[in-house]
């Protein structure tokens, strides 16, 4: 009886312990961003060919160029972090090679 009694006191007493740890481990969605927006950026790849969005897992096509690479998930698995690379185009640099060409 003396062993059941003290064992279920340490479970009761350790079990806190145990779930500050894991709280603490947990990482928000928004700092998990950050950390993968610098980790991309120590890569050379210039912040402004990027971005990173945070959607929620049943918003996320699978196989879809258009929708980016799901490069992290947060939140328990229920959000992922998108990465998209974006196209810089400049239609007016564009437009005056065109003129060029026909003078």
């Amino acid at each position: 009886m003396k062993k059941i009694l003290l064992t279920g006191s340490l479970l009761f007493v350790l079990s806190p312990l145990t779930f500050a740890t894991e709280i603490s481990q947990i990482t928000t969605c928004e700092s998990l961003k950050a950390e993968i927006t610098q980790k991309i950026i120590k890569n050379g790849v210039s912040e402004t060919d990027f971005k990173l969005e945070v959607i929620p897992d049943d918003q996320v096509v699978k196989d879809n160029a258009a929708s980016g690479k799901i490069v992290g998930h947060c939140d328990s698995g229920k959000q992922k972090i998108v990465y998209v690379r974006l196209s810089h185009t400049n239609p007016v640099s564009a437009n005056t090679d065109g003129e060029e060409g026909q003078k």
